[in-house]
């Protein structure tokens, strides 16, 4: 079949699609420092993000996090929160519906996993303008650019994680800088870009 149709590679890789009028960045208050968005199992180390805040919560007492998702951890996690005092400081959301308006509401967006493909949740969160602090695992080195529109934790300790959130909420104008660049990195996973890469696919095959 290759042969017979000149197709020069086997493998072509296509990401999943945002909807960036879903996700569009808005012109909203910004009342929450950093937000994570995940399914609340041992895979997303979200002990390690709840670690992190408290640390920056010492030098920046008036940090505000959210956390967006369920699962099993919920209760556990919320106890770790209460044990380390910052109660006040992390808000549990739950499942929403609509992500993009707490995105929206945030100014930086972390993903402390110990393992992960493209997530979906990232490209969401640097559609609406949010620099990312993540961990580099899977395929996320594919979207954050570390240094230009957010950072990538190699060793993802809650206190490389910290040290990178406060370098972000510290210096205003580092995120103005990294905000539009993550919009601008997230543009080539909007639906019409996704939909047309298919399409010259499909096309050279036909």
């Amino acid at each position: 079949f290759y042969r017979d149709h000149d197709v020069k590679s086997r493998c072509e890789v296509v990401s999943g699609a945002i909807d960036a009028e879903r996700f569009k960045c808005a012109d909203a208050t910004r009342d929450i420092d950093f937000i994570l968005v995940a399914r609340l199992s041992p895979i997303k180390r979200i002990d390690h993000f709840i670690r992190a805040v408290a640390l920056v919560v010492q030098e920046h007492p008036e940090a505000k996090a959210a956390i967006v998702g369920d699962g099993e951890l919920r209760e556990p996690l919320k106890s770790l929160a209460a044990d380390l005092g910052i109660s006040d400081h992390v808000e549990f959301l739950g499942h929403q519906g609509d992500v993009g308006s707490f995105l929206n509401r945030s100014r930086v967006f972390v993903l402390s996993s110990d393992s992960e493909g493209l997530a979906l949740s990232l490209m969401e969160a640097m559609t609406c303008g949010l620099p990312a602090v993540v961990s580099h695992v899977g395929d996320l080195g594919d979207l954050v650019r570390d240094g230009e529109n957010g950072f990538l934790i190699d060793d993802r300790t809650p206190e490389s994680f910290a040290a990178a959130m406060v370098k972000l909420i510290e210096n205003e104008s580092r995120w103005q800088q990294f905000s539009a660049n993550a919009r601008e990195s997230a543009t080539r996973y909007e639906s019409p870009v996704v939909v047309s890469r298919w399409d010259e696919i499909l096309q050279s095959i036909a």
